[in-house]
């Protein structure tokens, strides 16, 4: 135990540690300081269990230097001393957790009580943050434990719902014969990268706050690629309108990971509540529902109810080829033209009218690409005669873009834009490239995106992007976006009151000491150097 006694007397500093039996009360070390300042230097180098100090000093009071010492989030314990019995200095005194309040001259007995006193009570804390530390531990793993069990289940790999709903019992999960809502919940956006921890523990801690009145428990899986279900013990009574509630709470979910997050979230909610055995049907219905969302929709999205009367054509019925053909014609047309800009337009235009009428499903997607791709390579060969476009492009990012609505888009967007520049004599295609990479790297910037991230979102080889960024722009992609997130971070460090780490997270770093050595690495100062700096008042 380390002990710091200031004040501004140095004869009282000396008789203190001088007199007291410090070997006694189990203490490894007794320090010294003559006022507020010097002591605020020690304890930022020395962690302080117990602090003796007066409270009249020049300059600084010993009550300033505890609340600072409070403000740093110390758990150091306060003992004052005074030879003044003023009421206001005990009620502050009181207010700010100090263990005693003792009036000068104080015997060296009456200190050492009050020493082993400040000792007790630090002790007694510890111990219950130890012990609080493995209940959390302990609810933890128990929570891990029940999340692999139902995993396990609902993916089919342990097979006997009886067995199975012993064992999640076993590890808190509630009776199998409760009534139970599952949820699907997606993350939407593409090239996103893999969501870690954060984000389970993210959503199981707003849903368990905001269904707490209509759920006897949540528990939130990760299932595969940002894919998460949340399993809804409903409660035995549920009050009135429990329903809405729920679907309430997924709404505020959709609405902060869009506003907090900078993520679109999808969540699937079946209607119907299920006991324990039929929670892996559930499931592959909310992971059908989830595929046919093809246009990337965001929000609580409900079952729809069929309707026989007014099912939509696929896109190989008569109809849809018929149409399609006669579009395709014009397309190819205007692709040799260099019309690209219409082309995009138009097919913007077409995929947009069919999800909007019900007629865009993963099946009429994929046969668009199919359709698709011809034109694609005829344009590409009318335009690059060498055929080098075939060395720049991302041959996996364009056969996959059938995957959603947002990636065929992008795809449309990429062909119709490399025609549009290829027909321009007097506009560089590499500058426009690199315009577009730049426009990605802005809009994205808040994340840890990666060279391979953007050349699939721009349908880029990743070699090529890089030889094409280096030639453009004079520098590495990489350092590149080291530069422009250093450059966020200082704008967010002087012009906002975020903590650091909160700026660190939106600058796209998730580790907050790698971000303060890039940092100091760009500007030879700390984050924290650099806000003093900017704020030397504090203020």
């Amino acid at each position: 135990m380390k002990i710091l006694v200031v004040d501004d007397q140095p004869d009282v500093v000396a008789g203190i540690l001088d007199g007291v039996n410090w070997r006694a009360l189990h203490v490894e070390k007794a320090y010294s300081a003559l006022s507020a300042a010097e002591a605020k230097d020690l304890l930022l180098r020395e962690k302080i269990d117990i602090l003796l100090c007066d409270i009249e000093m020049p300059g600084e009071s010993g009550l300033s230097l505890v609340a600072w010492l409070q403000k740093q989030g110390r758990e150091t314990k306060c003992i004052f001393l005074t030879a003044h019995a003023d009421f206001p200095y005990a009620q502050k005194a009181l207010q700010l957790g100090a263990v005693d309040y003792l009036l000068q001259p104080a015997s060296y007995e009456n200190i050492e009580a009050a020493i082993w006193r400040a000792a007790e009570q630090l002790q007694e804390e510890r111990f219950s943050q130890v012990y609080e530390a493995l209940g959390k531990s302990v609810e933890r793993e128990t929570l891990n434990f029940r999340r692999n069990v139902l995993r396990e289940y609902l993916l089919e790999i342990r097979r006997g719902p009886q067995k199975v709903a012993e064992k999640a019992a076993a590890f808190g999960f509630l009776a199998p014969s409760r009534a139970y809502r599952c949820t699907l919940i997606a993350v939407q956006e593409p090239g996103k990268n893999q969501i870690d921890d954060f984000l389970l523990y993210g959503i199981q801690n707003i849903l368990e706050e905001l269904l707490q009145a209509c759920t006897e428990q949540v528990t939130v899986l990760f299932l595969e690629q940002k894919i998460y279900l949340a399993i809804l013990a409903l409660a035995d009574n549920p009050p009135e309108g429990a329903e809405q509630s729920i679907e309430q709470g997924l709404e505020t979910l959709c609405r902060f990971g869009s506003r907090e997050l900078h993520m679109g979230l999808s969540c699937y909610c079946s209607k119907d509540c299920v006991r324990f055995e039929g929670l892996p049907q559930e499931y592959q219905q909310l992971r059908r529902q989830h595929r046919q969302n093809v246009a990337c929709s965001c929000g609580l999205i409900l079952p729809k109810k069929q309707s026989t009367s007014s099912l939509k054509p696929e896109l190989n019925s008569t109809p849809f080829v018929r149409q399609y053909d006669i579009m395709s014609n014009k397309w190819a047309g205007m692709l040799s033209q260099g019309l690209g800009d219409a082309v995009r337009s138009e097919i913007h235009s077409y995929l947009n009218q069919l999800n909007q009428e019900g007629g865009l499903t993963p099946e009429t997607l994929f046969q668009f690409h199919e359709h698709f791709l011809p034109l694609f390579l005829g344009a590409m060969q009318h335009w690059e005669k060498d055929q080098d476009i075939f060395s720049k492009v991302d041959y996996d990012a364009i056969m996959q873009a059938y995957a959603s609505l947002p990636q065929m888009l992008q795809f449309v967007d990429f062909v119709t834009e490399y025609v549009e520049n290829s027909a321009s004599k007097g506009k560089c295609q590499g500058r426009s490239q690199i315009e577009r990479i730049l426009s990605y790297i802005q809009k994205n910037l808040t994340r840890n995106i990666s060279r391979s991230e953007i050349s699939k979102a721009l349908y880029l080889n990743p070699e090529y992007l890089s030889r094409l960024f280096k030639r453009e722009m004079g520098i590495g992609l990489a350092e590149y976006l080291i530069q422009e997130r250093m450059r966020l971070a200082q704008s967010l460090l002087k012009n906002t009151s975020f903590s650091i780490s909160i700026i660190a997270s939106r600058v796209g770093y998730v580790n907050f000491s790698h971000f303060a050595k890039v940092f100091k690495q760009e500007f030879g100062v700390s984050p924290s150097e650099y806000r003093k700096m900017c704020d030397p008042q504090g203020k």
